[in-house]
């Protein structure tokens, strides 16, 4: 783990695009604004660590539950009959 001391208005650059900067300290709290990509997600650890084990309780489930429903032959036999359409972008 990197260990950083920095002071209100000072911040990190993470890669070329995420930079962290500590806005405020009050007590034993610390204010951080981000700027990233708004493609970037961004969650508090402690979410986190909630998502990742109810995603791991999801996939046990299914894995251990029924097979998935299987669509009958017929049905593909049908899609390969559907003609494509192209179009054209000019």
């Amino acid at each position: 783990m990197l260990v950083l001391s920095r002071k209100i208005n000072e911040s990190i650059q993470i890669g070329t695009d995420i930079e962290v900067m500590v806005i405020d300290v009050r007590g034993d709290v610390v204010r951080l604004g981000i700027t990233a990509p708004q493609s970037t997600q961004i969650w508090r650890k402690e979410l986190w660590d909630v998502i990742v084990e109810e995603n791991k309780a999801a996939a046990e489930t299914i894995s251990s539950s029924s097979p998935a429903p299987q669509l009958p032959l017929s049905t593909f036999s049908k899609l390969s009959k559907i003609p494509t359409v192209h179009v054209n972008n000019k």
